[in-house]
């Protein structure tokens, strides 16, 4: 289970996460819905320390560490943590000296210590699994913004996470390539991954989330199932959004 309580993250005298608090059950599917500057980004790359909170609580699984303003966590107890989740990220962030079966085989081989035979082998299982099989031996500049992020997807897995961060997974992609990565996304989601995924794709976050949430100004405005933060929504921020979203995609 992935616990966050009272979650603070401040930038100088900007508070962009104000309280939040958030439960995750193993198995689940946590979409985060939001206006730009919501602190979206900033809530998932501080469950991963990515971005050091200010104050609070993150747990994921059996790892967890409290945040207090001033002090500065253990590096062993923020790598605890690290190691339980895998983020894909908006801009892939692959490694353009390696190849894809490199950019898979490193998390293996540098954070789990595995021998590179063995690390070779699941990469290569992890590259099929993502449709991605014949393009093991390619550098990132060979291969579509789609294919680069599929890889993305194939690393973050590689070190069997117990959660997976997906950042606007497709914010960055051509329109004919969302498809194929949300595909890959979909099946993650129907063998019982546990996720956590930001998106401004509406229709995909109606199919895969078990809640959604919306952020906006750093807070939690409303959160629900899907069928009722669509077609119920108490807020009328929500309200708000979700209109302008309709017309923009109109």
């Amino acid at each position: 289970m992935i616990e966050v309580r009272r979650l603070i993250k401040s930038f100088g005298g900007l508070d962009v996460l104000r309280g939040i608090d958030l439960t995750l059950e193993k198995g689940n599917v946590l979409v985060v819905i939001g206006p730009s500057g919501s602190g979206k980004s900033t809530l998932l790359r501080c469950l991963n320390v990515l971005e050091t909170p200010t104050s609070g609580t993150v747990a994921v699984g059996g790892a967890r560490l409290d945040f207090r303003p001033g002090a500065k966590p253990r590096q062993a107890d923020v790598l605890a943590l690290r190691r339980r989740s895998g983020m894909v990220f908006q801009a892939y962030h692959l490694f353009p000296h390696f190849t894809a079966l490199q950019n898979v085989m490193e998390g293996q081989v540098t954070v789990k210590r595995m021998p590179k035979a063995e690390a070779k082998d699941k990469a290569l299982r992890l590259l099929a699994k993502v449709g991605l099989a014949d393009k093991a031996d390619a550098y990132p500049h060979q291969l579509s913004g789609g294919q680069q992020q599929r890889v993305g997807i194939a690393r973050a897995m590689s070190i069997d996470p117990e959660l997976l961060l997906f950042d606007e997974p497709t914010s960055a992609l051509d329109p004919e390539l969302v498809r194929e990565v949300l595909k890959v996304i979909r099946e993650l989601a129907e063998e019982g991954r546990t996720m956590m995924i930001v998106t401004h794709e509406m229709k995909f976050a109606r199919e895969v989330a078990d809640r959604i949430v919306l952020l906006d100004g750093g807070v939690i405005v409303e959160e629900g199932s899907p069928e009722q933060l669509f077609e119920r929504p108490r807020e009328e921020r929500t309200r708000r959004f979700l209109s302008l979203l309709m017309e923009r995609d109109g």
